[in-house]
Parts: C-alpha cells; sequence; structure tokens
C-alpha cells in the first residue's frame, strides 16, 4: 500500500544529512548513545536549540531513544542511532514535488483545524487528499508529519476542550459535544493536564485546580489513551 512508503521520512532524512549540526550530533551519537543535556553541553548550544535537532533526527529515522538508569533516580532518556546503515528507495519525482516544509506544516494545521470543526477521529491519506484536495504523495507526507508529532492535533483539540465548559464536565460529554473519539479526546486531556488547564477524576473534568488532585488518565473513567 502507498500509506505504507515514508515520504516525509525520506525528506527529513535527507534534510538531516544536510545540514553540518546535525551531522555533528550523528558524529557524536556513534560515540555512544548521550542524553539532550550531554549534547547541549558539547556543542555549546542550548537545550531547545538540541532538542528541535534531535526531533529532526528522531523524525528521519536517523535516531530513537532508550532509557538508562543512572543510579536510584528515574531512568535517563538516551539517545542512540537506529542503525549504522540507511537506504531510501522512493520515487524523486514524487519528493521533489512536495511542498516546502513550511508549507507543509501549514497545511497539515488546515487539515486539523477543519477536521476538529466536524470532529476529529483520525487520519488518513485518502481523507487528506479529500480535504485539502492534494496530491497523493503531498497527503502522505502530512499524514506521516501528524502521526510522528500529533501536537498540533492535541492543541487544537485541547482548545475546543476549553471552549466547551465553564467548570466541568465530563469525558462522555466532551466526546458526545464535540464528535470526536474519546481516544483523541484523552490524549488531549492528558496534554492540557500537563499544562496545568485541566484536572481529570473519575471521568470528570475540572477547570484549573478545581480537582485538589492528579490522577493518572490511564486509572480514570476505566479507559486509557493507549
Amino acid at each position: 500500500m502507498y500509506e505504507r512508503i515514508k515520504i516525509y521520512r525520506a525528506k527529513k532524512l535527507i534534510d538531516a544529512l544536510n545540514s553540518e549540526s546535525k551531522l555533528k550530533i550523528l558524529r557524536r551519537l556513534l560515540e555512544s548513545p548521550a542524553s539532550a543535556t550531554d549534547l547541549a553541553n558539547e556543542f555549546g548550544l542550548t537545550l531547545p536549540a538540541i532538542t528541535l535537532h534531535l526531533k529532526d533526527l528522531e523524525e528521519a529515522g536517523l535516531i530513537k531513544t532508550v532509557e538508562v538508569r543512572r543510579g536510584k533516580g528515574r531512568p535517563a532518556k538516551l539517545y542512540t542511532l537506529t542503525s549504522k546503515r540507511i537506504s531510501i528507495n522512493i520515487h524523486l519525482n514524487e519528493l521533489l514535488g512536495l511542498p516546502e516544509e513550511e508549507n507543509l506544516d501549514s497545511l497539515a494545521q488546515e487539515y486539523v483545524r477543519r477536521k476538529i470543526e466536524r470532529g476529529f477521529s483520525g487520519i488518513s491519506v485518502s481523507d487528506i487528499m479529500e480535504t485539502l484536495l492534494v496530491d497523493r504523495a503531498t497527503a502522505a507526507a502530512i499524514s506521516e508529519r501528524l502521526q510522528s508529532d500529533p501536537l498540533p492535533i492535541l492543541e487544537a483539540l485541547g482548545k475546543r476542550i476549553l471552549e466547551s465548559f465553564e467548570e466541568r464536565t465530563t469525558v462522555t460529554e466532551l466526546t458526545k459535544k464535540l464528535g470526536s473519539d474519546r481516544y483523541w479526546i484523552l490524549r488531549a486531556l492528558r496534554n492540557l493536564e500537563e499544562m496545568g488547564l485541566v484536572r481529570v477524576k473519575e471521568g470528570v473534568v475540572l477547570r484549573g485546580d478545581e480537582s485538589g488532585g492528579h490522577d493518572s488518565l490511564d486509572d480514570r473513567d476505566g479507559e486509557g489513551v493507549g
């Protein structure tokens, strides 16, 4: 199936290999795994700057994260190479026909905006083609973009959630009112919780700190986010 062709990953891979900063990170990780903080200190970069480079390298499929326990504390998240061998097998005309990164992001955001207005249920290449009237290669790239980083979905759906109630509601009510899949409602609520904007307890959603507690969504309403 065409949907399995990672054209967006191929684009990110080529972009990464054309960046001297990212190549330096790859050379360093060739020696041994390292944390974002380790890399930032070694290269004299800020943590946000190194994190952006690492995110691009992850989306390109060149690196992955592993957890290593250091002492008695929480396991450290280290970055390591996915493989020392890479290969690309794509149609060059499809790759060269993709929009620039900025335009691709704009298209992804527009797709999310339109879908959330109608009720967000998931991502598919055919639906992206129909919604945005773009070719299949561009739709596949947008699909990969959103699957690798669903934050635009979570932020847009989170905004709708906050607009839909004043003090309290329930997960079930939000699912019906917004017409979105429960899975995405729960993921968006978790994102809002991490920002301290809502609290969810036993399926009830409260604004701010009204709940007086902070339980895991996996234990609420009998359902996790998967």
